[in-house]
């Protein structure tokens, strides 16, 4: 009895595998996690923390990490009700953590958290966590013993009452269920299928198609009792309710199952086989080795009995390889056993019915279902070889055990078996004793399926009447609502027009006032607009004077501006006439060169102020063309006797303002006068190259020659000529750098920043090159 309570529980166990569900239970798990993750309140999240514990619990499957997950959550969630002083979150909480106990096999401890909130529920009188308590403290009870079974069901029904009470349906439904797949264990088929029937129409009146399970279990029922037609009506509507819901799971698997075995049952194999196919796909396709060898059993008997005995054999043999124990390996070998019998392949067959034997032996005596199983396929096996001895031997332990269990179709099968027996040994008044005894099993069992089947149909009738008493009600309900929906429209909207009479009168009054106000506030923001338009015409007036005055002003310093630079630069002309002349009466070769070293010093500054006088640009230099026309004028005045000299200029197109543009003018000035004295002697040739180049902020000038450099021990730190001295002054007041080197010739660099007040914004800048012989 204890093998067949645990093919009941595998069959059963995608229905059961919880007492409840919650709408939220039956979301998929990445809905669920979405809105956890958008939930606005601490108690909608924590209403969805436990649902996806839940949720979590029910996946196909379940890892050891999946339930300490759910542990987790569940902990979370009762430290966050206590938090929040949430009493249905703590009974969630404390439930979860019960279901979650009893997944990792942890009994006693879901025991006691079921119970501790079953004890906090009543005293909060919340109804629902109440019902919810039963239903998982009946767990504990054992379905394999009577009385635990019974105290199972009480517990169910004490639920079932309190959720029909409450009109909670989707709890209603699944508890339904649950307590009918008990009663089915318990043979109370009746009840049961009432229940699931009532199951149905629940999950049609909430919009719940998912309702494959409930099908299956009343055709399975239906198939138990022997009432073949409506079995397979019901398994096949499981079959498309579970096709329409996608349903892959092991759910599917059981549905299968049941619709071959009823086909079975109506001995169409041909119509069994595409069912156990699928049936054995999906529970490889889950591993599941309770699933897989259930149904391979059931496949290789259906290859047997549409003459595929080898498929069957092929099947049975990688079956071998998971046979882990004697029971297991007992109903590989009494399947291979039937297979070759059925297929009159008797040679083979007596190998197996050896095996199968001594597996007997080894066997407890109370495991009747493996036993009974092997010895109907015994006594099969010797009474179609004729060794009617053996055969006698192994009918009387199959008649033991279906007599003892009140088996019909086992005690039909045995009868069957005398039947045949006393015919082959000749004794014909015994063999039609047996052959009546199995018509009247064959009849009492039509009888009853035939009065199942009245009974069924009776319960149809009456749940069709229910269901039509329901909608009367519920149409009564509804016409009861819509009139005082009605009534309740015809009455706001009364009381909603005066209230928007009302309000429009005052609106209406509110605006006028509203108007005059404006109107009197218009006329005086009118008055003062006014007002300041003459202010302001009065101002555009002034503005256009002083504009018409600061151009005229503006006009008049260019002028004097050009004025002061055209008198600089004669007053500078005048400077070097007379320094030319006092250079004609002296005949001092020395003080020559020393006035000559003056004019050029004066004529840099003179091509400062002439290029002002002649440009726009009254305060700013054009680099570019001025130390152009100052190395020219250099080369003219230094360079008559040395033709072989070139002077080279790469200036960029810099604008500087004059307060830096004149040192730098006499910083060039000495530096290529140097040059040109003393970095060729005896008028030998070579090249001097000026280079002005700007860097962001900052210009660069370098003056280099490739002449004879710098003489040896000579410090440029620490020399007291007048040209090199006024170099290094005059780049000091530039605030910049000064470096001398004399390798491969001398070369003078100076750095320094340009003034942000003489910065003019150039920014299109171009190089040119210059060369003067």
């Amino acid at each position: 009895m204890k093998k067949r309570y645990l093919i009941l529980i595998l069959l059963l166990l995608p229905i059961a595998l919880f007492a409840q569900n919650t709408p939220a239970e039956d979301l998929p798990l990445p809905v669920l996690k979405k809105q956890l993750a958008e939930a606005k309140t601490d108690t909608a999240k924590l209403c969805l923390q436990i649902g996806l514990g839940r949720a979590m619990l029910q996946q196909p499957n379940t890892t050891q990490k999946t339930i300490d997950s759910a542990i987790v959550i569940a902990a979370q969630a009762e430290k966050q009700s206590r938090k929040l002083a949430y009493p249905e979150g703590l009974i969630n909480a404390l439930l979860l953590a019960a279901l979650s106990q009893n997944r990792q096999g942890a009994a006693d401890a879901g025991l006691k958290m079921a119970q501790q909130a079953l004890a906090y529920a009543q005293k909060m009188n919340n109804p629902i966590g109440i019902a919810d308590a039963y239903t998982i403290i009946g767990q504990h009870y054992p379905i394999t013993d009577p009385d635990g079974l019974h105290k199972r069901i009480a517990y169910y029904n004490k639920a079932t009452a309190i959720f029909r009470k409450a009109g909670n349906l989707y709890r209603l439904e699944n508890a339904l269920q649950g307590e009918a797949e008990l009663l089915l264990l318990d043979r109370q088929q009746t009840n049961a299928i009432k229940l699931l029937l009532e199951s149905l129409n629940i999950n049609k009146a909430i919009g719940n198609k998912s309702v494959q399970g409930v099908y299956w279990l009343i055709g399975r029922t239906l198939n138990e009792i022997g009432d073949l037609p409506g079995a397979l009506k019901y398994n096949l509507l499981a079959i498309k309710a579970a096709t329409d819901a996608k349903d892959t799971t092991l759910t599917f698997c059981s549905i299968n199952y049941s619709t071959a075995a009823t086909f079975v049952s109506m001995k169409d194999f041909k119509g069994a086989l595409p069912y156990v196919t699928k049936a054995l796909q999906v529970a490889k396709r889950y591993n599941d080795m309770s699933y897989v060898n259930t149904t391979c059993f059931m496949a290789a008997y259906v290859y047997a009995r549409t003459n595929k005995i080898t498929e069957a054999a092929a099947l049975l043999e990688e079956m071998k390889k998971y046979a882990v124990d004697d029971h297991n390996r007992l109903m590989v070998m009494s399947s291979f056993l039937d297979s070759y019998v059925y297929g009159k392949q008797f040679t083979k067959a007596a190998f197996y019915a050896q095996e199968v034997k001594k597996l007997l032996a080894k066997i407890p005596e109370d495991s009747y279902n493996n036993a009974m199983t092997a010895y109907n396929f015994l006594t099969s096996y010797y009474v179609e070889t004729g060794q009617i001895k053996e055969a006698y031997f192994y009918a009387d332990k199959y008649a033991k055990i279906v007599y003892a269990i009140k088996y019909p179709i086992g005690i039909r099968s045995i009868e069957n078996y005398y039947y045949r027996l006393d015919s082959l040994r000749g004794d014909f008044k015994s063999a039609l004793g047996h052959y009546l005894a199995s018509r009247r099993i064959r009849d009492s069992i039509d009888n009853v399926a035939k009065a199942y089947q009245v009974s069924m149909l009776q319960i149809e009738n009456e749940t069709d009447q229910k269901n039509t008493d329901i909608q009367a009600l519920k149409e009564q309900s509804v016409n009861k609502d819509n009139q005082l929906k009605r009534n309740r429209l015809i009455q706001k909207a009364t009381i909603g027009g005066i209230v928007l009479l009302l309000v429009i009168t005052a609106l209406i009054y509110s605006r006028y006032r509203l108007k005059m106000r404006s109107n009197a506030l218009l006329m005086k923001q009118k008055a003062e607009i006014d007002q300041q338009n003459v202010d302001l015409q009065k101002l555009v007036r002034d503005k256009v004077q002083l504009i018409d005055d600061k151009d005229g002003l503006l006009y008049e310093k260019d002028l004097l501006l050009r004025e002061v630079n055209h008198r600089v630069k004669n007053n500078l002309q005048i400077v070097m006439s007379l320094l030319e002349s006092q250079s004609g009466y002296t005949q001092n070769e020395t003080a020559q060169e020393a006035i000559l070293e003056s004019q050029n010093r004066v004529q840099s500054i003179a091509l400062i102020h002439n290029q002002l006088y002649n440009n726009d640009k009254v305060a700013e230099i054009e680099l570019l063309p001025y130390i152009t026309e100052l190395v020219d004028s250099l080369d003219n005045s230094l360079n008559k006797h040395a033709a072989d000299i070139a002077i080279r200029c790469r200036v960029e197109d810099i604008l500087l303002d004059v307060s830096q543009a004149i040192p730098l003018g006499i910083i060039l000035n000495e530096a290529v006068t140097n040059a040109l004295k003393y970095a060729f002697p005896n008028h030998g040739s070579g090249q001097i190259l000026v280079s002005v180049t700007r860097s962001g902020d900052n210009i660069d000038m370098q003056i280099s020659d490739n002449g004879i450099g710098l003489p040896a021990g000579f410090s440029p730190v620490n020399s007291n000529s007048l040209g090199l001295t006024l170099i290094k002054g005059l780049t000091a007041q530039l605030k910049g750098t000064f470096a001398m080197e004399g390798e491969n010739g001398v070369t003078i660099a100076i750095s320094f920043k340009i003034e942000h007040s003489a910065l003019t914004g150039k920014t299109a800048e171009s190089v040119a090159e210059a060369e003067l012989a």
